[in-house]
């Protein structure tokens, strides 16, 4: 949605703003997915941005343009209209176009207030960030990632036996609510997170490793941990916050 050249599009947490909004698209959308999971400060801030987007909803009440307004919108579409006809031997019919343009105003529309919300909060103070934990050693000729939160005590050490396409996991703390389950999530390097599936809430578990799981837990990806509905299905998109997250490292 931002303008690369301008330095406001890379501040992390403008970027963590328009996530919350919902106004990042293909590539920027991945990425931001994957901050997600991987930067503990980016989801932090992107939950603060919704919850300053929620209580600005309802402060905010229900607003309509006047009817001279939607009347000088009009007027516009329509001259800019006319001009397109006398520039072009093949002009589209007048109502067909003030269709699209009515969907092109919309859409601008809507950027705009999106874009002046974000801005509206850039001076409020922000979360303060949080340092990743520190990466445990593990044997050799071994994927592992050491997912510690000292605050919460909550624990996960994973093993990846990439020959044999097993993993080993303990775990503790991670005990949630009722009807929500532990849910472990790989993010590859330049790619979306994605589930890998409900874990235990503490003790010790293994599985056998698909070859496409197989395939994104590799060095330099990360693994994560969220707390999701306990569904009994492997869901799309993790939900906030973020309870553990750490590199996969081969040593």
């Amino acid at each position: 949605m931002a303008d690369a050249t301008d330095p406001a599009a890379t501040d992390p947490f403008i970027r963590a703003g328009e996530y919350a909004l919902g106004v990042l698209e293909g590539g920027e959308l991945a990425s931001a997915q994957r901050d997600l999971l991987a930067d503990r400060s980016f989801a932090e801030a992107v939950e603060w941005w919704e919850h300053r987007f929620a209580a600005m909803a309802e402060q905010a009440g229900e607003y309509r343009p006047s009817a001279s307004v939607w009347r000088g919108i009009e007027a516009r579409l329509d001259a800019e209209s006319a001009a397109a006809d006398a520039a072009t031997d093949n002009a589209v019919p007048l109502a067909a176009r003030r269709a699209s343009n009515w969907s092109l105003a919309a859409l601008v529309a809507g950027g705009a207030m999106a874009t002046a919300a974000l801005a509206l909060f850039l001076i409020t103070p922000r979360p303060a960030d949080v340092v990743a934990p520190d990466i445990a050693a593990a044997p050799a000729e071994q994927l592992i990632a050491q997912l510690q939160d000292p605050e919460t005590e909550r624990r996960l050490a994973s093993v990846v036996d990439v020959e044999n396409r097993r993993l080993a996991l303990t775990i503790a703390g991670l005990e949630a609510a009722p009807g929500q389950t532990p849910e472990l999530w790989v993010i590859p390097a330049g790619g979306a997170p994605v589930s890998l599936g409900a874990i235990p809430q503490s003790g010790r578990f293994q599985r056998d490793l698909s070859a496409a799981e197989s395939a994104l837990l590799v060095g330099g990806a990360s693994l994560a941990v969220t707390f999701e509905e306990d569904s009994g299905v492997r869901h799309e998109t993790p939900t906030l916050p973020i309870l553990l997250v750490g590199e996969l490292d081969r040593v």
